[in-house]
């Protein structure tokens, strides 16, 4: 049974022309010992020969990023404009970070890159950019090389709750469930109240098979945010991995999820080789998002089921 749990990050603040690069999870319960701690991470900026070579094979099969996309960002988009204007008058890290947070948040990694790095060239220690620098890296598709400076991170500001977060994504991302749960429950520890935290902390519980743990953080989620719709479908999905489809099915609708409550429960049943059932639960699926690819191919999947099983 395939199920797919939904990651959150912890976000990268907005309206950062205040200067104080200061991340989302400004509040913490508590400071302790890093969850990388080698004696000092090396404070390199730019991977090694052999790991950029890698990087450039795979990014070789990457659609290119064309100059103007950045260019065209900049006309449209104020906060970006704002950070760039900024930057321009006091080229600091703080602002050089800022101005790498508003291209990551439009996707512009390339961009975002190389203002990362500014900051990091001015500023080896700046725990909040090598945060950053790690997530371009991750959501390059290169988890191996965003692990060095997501460790950093977390080494350099071992009381940030997003700095963990984000090594957790990165752990998660290398099929280090262990570690990603060890991350994550220490940005939980140091912002109880992180519900983007506490919704991963579930997802790699789900991961694991913990159904029980993953629904308690999922609840936790959900108190600390009512409105996380990804934390309520982790929980649904909670519960289609136990096979409690009726429960599963008022999780996602109190998600407000109804494509995802009918997709899901067909996986049940297809599970449980129920393949009418199955599809009738697709074509519901289908009913509510008629762009749901997945669930036209499972509904058609499970009608030829139904026809082969009946001749059987």
């Amino acid at each position: 049974m395939r199920l797919v749990a939904l990651f959150l990050g912890a976000g990268l603040a907005s309206g950062c022309a205040t200067g104080n690069g200061a991340s989302l999870t400004s509040k913490f319960v508590k400071k302790g010992k890093p969850v990388v701690d080698g004696g000092g991470p090396s404070l390199a900026v730019n991977p090694p020969l052999q790991e950029q070579m890698k990087m450039i094979r795979h990014l070789s099969t990457r659609p290119v990023m064309k100059e103007s996309t950045g260019a065209k960002a900049e006309s449209v988009d104020p906060q970006l404009a704002a950070a760039l204007r900024l930057a321009a008058a006091n080229p600091s890290p703080e602002n050089h970070l800022c101005v790498a947070r508003e291209y990551f948040r439009l996707g512009i990694l390339d961009t975002a890159y190389t203002h990362a790095n500014r900051a990091l060239l001015q500023k080896p220690r700046f725990a909040e950019a090598h945060e950053v620098l790690g997530r371009i890296w991750r959501d390059w598709g290169l988890p191996g090389l965003a692990i060095g400076p997501a460790s950093r991170a977390v080494y350099f500001d071992p009381s940030s709750a997003a700095a963990a977060n984000t090594l957790g994504t990165v752990f998660d991302a290398l099929g280090k469930p262990v570690e990603a749960r060890q991350a994550f429950a220490r940005a939980v520890a140091l912002d109880p109240g992180a519900g983007w935290a506490l919704n991963n902390l579930c997802f790699v519980e789900l991961r694991m098979g913990r159904l029980a743990e993953a629904r308690s953080h999922c609840r936790a989620a959900l108190h600390a945010d009512p409105r996380m719709t990804a934390a309520g479908n982790n929980l649904a999905l909670t519960f289609v991995a136990s096979g409690d489809a009726a429960a599963a099915r008022l999780a996602f609708l109190a998600a407000g999820n109804p494509a995802g409550a009918a997709y899901n429960r067909g996986i049940v049943h297809m599970a449980s080789r129920e393949y009418t059932q199955a599809a009738e639960a697709f074509e519901e699926a289908i009913a509510a998002r008629p762009s749901f690819s997945a669930a036209k191919a499972r509904a058609h999947e499970a009608r030829m089921r139904a026809i082969t099983s009946h001749h059987d």
